[in-house]
């Protein structure tokens, strides 16, 4: 029911927006781009590089998450760039950034992180990442998170059902494992060992071990189906062929013998 609500208020925000100038909403989304990657990149979910660059497709997936702004597409961005004397954005290829990045938090090592953060893996990774760790998949680094829905979040734009792990800071502070600031709510670190995490229960089955019993199952029921109707050969001699439409010839000779000795007997002369 909340997320109907959520729905129509976006829907009613996007008639007001249509109703509005072009050029007007151009502005409000620029405004609101510049606050996102210049100031506030960790609020939605957002790792720069060191050029201060994210995947326009990231930044596009972190804007449409919030309300009043599902509707953002990258002819926005086209339109922003083509439309405004002076974008506060810049592109490069595949890449966006804030041209003023002087209120961007640096990304410096933290001395005092939190004792727990969450980092969210995908259900197909969970195997490995209990026997090897936690290594970087989509960025440099592993994105992790004092808040758990944001971790979700961020883990969602890969995986609808992520798997939630609670990272030990201690334990990976006496290993001498480092972690990043970057921004209020987002650490960074290259690597989380598999005694300083914990997560839910292994699941009785992996994807992996259901699909091969799966593809195992119906291989059987294919076996059961393909011998049901068939017969097992035979090294015997093989049944004589009976030919359809074609009566089997019967043996008439009697017949013949016995109208030839009613003949024998009717033109016999009798003994004299």
């Amino acid at each position: 029911m909340v997320k109907g609500v959520f729905d129509a208020i976006d829907i009613i925000y996007i008639c007001l927006k249509k109703a509005m100038n072009p050029k007007k909403q151009i502005e409000q989304f620029a405004k609101f781009s510049a606050y996102v990657l210049g100031r506030r990149p960790d609020e939605f979910g957002l790792v720069l590089n060191d050029n201060g660059y994210v995947k326009i497709k990231e930044f596009i997936q972190a804007v449409t998450e919030t309300d009043g702004w599902r509707h953002v597409r990258n002819s926005h961005i086209n339109d922003m760039l083509l439309m405004l004397n002076n974008p506060p954005v810049e592109v490069d290829q595949k890449l966006i950034r804030a041209k003023d990045r002087s209120r961007l938090n640096h990304y410096i090592a933290c001395k005092n992180p939190p004792k727990l953060l969450y980092v969210c893996i995908s259900h197909k990774s969970y195997l490995s990442v209990l026997d090897k760790g936690v290594h970087p998949t989509a960025h440099a680094n592993i994105i992790c998170s004092k808040d758990q829905q944001m971790a979700e979040r961020i883990s969602r734009r890969r995986d609808n059902q992520p798997i939630v792990l609670t990272v030990h800071v201690r334990k990976m502070l006496g290993r001498e494992l480092t972690f990043l600031h970057a921004g209020e709510l987002l650490f960074l670190t290259d690597f989380i060992p598999t005694d300083c995490f914990t997560g839910p229960p292994l699941p009785k089955e992996m994807p992996a071990q259901k699909k091969q019993a799966k593809k195992h199952d119906s291989l059987e029921t294919y076996k059961q189906q393909t011998l049901a109707g068939t017969f097992k050969l035979s090294m015997d001699k093989p049944p004589e062929k009976k030919f359809k439409g074609k009566k089997q010839e019967k043996d008439s000779s009697w017949k013949n013998n016995k109208k030839r000795l009613r003949r024998e007997k009717k033109y016999s002369w009798p003994d004299q």
